[in-house]
């Protein structure tokens, strides 16, 4: 009896000198985590006063906490940095964190490089850019494929471009979220047909959706390409940034034999510029079988020939479906001209 007396009053002993050993690690940790917060409060506020020059001298920082560092500096620069304030946070960065990050994107563990990559962005730290790009010829996930792509944008344009020459795997959303960090798009414009497919169409997007009228000439240009995915990138781009005079390109995309997209974007761009020499093309696409052609094919008619224009598809056209059309959407237009 006396062995089994011993080992419980062993157990009882090694328990309670457990749990006094997690009660002395529990208040380490929360001493440590107050320490982090009370120097975390003084960097934000020698980071401020560096960015905004009422001190000359870069806050140190403490061994460990280049995660809270990481947390002020994202928060200055998103938030109250001006211009001149980010160029003095990317020197900080650069002189104080360069170190650190090229660690990070050697880390094994995924996310930690892919938050690398993010800073490295938000930052411009352009140092490490030859070794992102060194990394994109080993075998990476194509998620850190894409993010690499896009800090590259961020970082250093020129290198960015060499890789969407080679780059073939990039989906065309991961092109549009990398291109689309560049603020001026002419430096992928001039190596436009050297890019890979879904880079072209990521330009084209982009010139659609920032209205970039500058680049309408390349536009004009890619609207005949022989790749038909480019080809209807252009086209939706001329809808918004061409000319009235522009409407004849569109002319060869208005046959039975093209895509039903083509014809509805090159209706499409006849509705917003209506001209009149226009409507002997539109009205053999009222009684398309596609409801996306026929409808917009009945906006570029309304838009072009009026009233009039669908008052003689419903009484003289062929095909009844389009008479049918034509009256109720005669009828609706009618009244709304109805003033009561």
């Amino acid at each position: 009896m006396r062995w089994i007396f011993t080992f419980i009053l062993i157990l009882v002993i090694l328990q309670v000198a457990a749990l006094v050993y997690l009660v002395i690690q529990k208040r380490k940790r929360a001493k440590q985590e107050d320490d982090r917060l009370t120097w975390q409060l003084h960097f934000r506020d020698e980071i401020y006063d560096y960015a905004t020059s009422k001190q000359s001298k870069m806050p140190d920082i403490l061994p460990g906490n280049e995660d809270l560092v990481e947390l002020e500096l994202f928060a200055l620069t998103n938030l109250t940095a001006t211009e001149s304030h980010q160029e003095k946070i990317y020197r900080y960065v650069e002189t104080k964190l360069l170190t650190y990050y090229q660690k990070q994107i050697r880390h094994r563990r995924i996310d930690r490089r892919l938050n690398a990559y993010e800073a490295i962005a938000q930052f411009r730290l352009s140092p490490v850019a030859e070794t992102l790009q060194q990394k994109l010829h080993k075998q990476l996930s194509k998620e850190e494929e894409d993010v690499i792509v896009r800090t590259l944008v961020s970082i250093a344009p020129h290198l960015a471009i060499e890789e969407a020459k080679q780059q073939n795997d990039i989906s065309f959303f991961g092109a549009v979220l990398a291109v689309g960090r560049s603020r001026d798009l002419s430096p992928w414009v001039t190596a436009f047909d050297q890019l890979t497919e879904s880079f072209q169409m990521a330009i084209l997007q982009l010139i659609y959706d920032r209205d970039e009228t500058q680049y309408a000439e390349l536009v004009r240009m890619k609207t005949n390409d022989a790749n038909p995915e480019i080809r209807k990138r252009a086209l939706r781009a001329l809808t918004r940034i061409g000319l009235e005079d522009d409407w004849q390109l569109y002319t060869p995309y208005l046959e039975d034999e093209t895509s039903w997209v083509e014809q509805m974007l090159a209706l499409r761009f006849l509705e917003n510029v209506t001209p009149k020499d226009s409507i002997d093309y539109i009205l053999p696409f009222v009684g398309s079988r596609s409801w996306w052609v026929r409808t917009a094919a009945f906006d570029a008619l309304l838009a072009c020939g009026g009233l009039e224009q669908l008052a003689l598809v419903a009484q003289d056209h062929p095909d009844r479906y389009a008479k049918q059309k034509a009256t109720e959407r005669l009828a609706k237009e009618m009244k709304q001209h109805v003033v009561i």
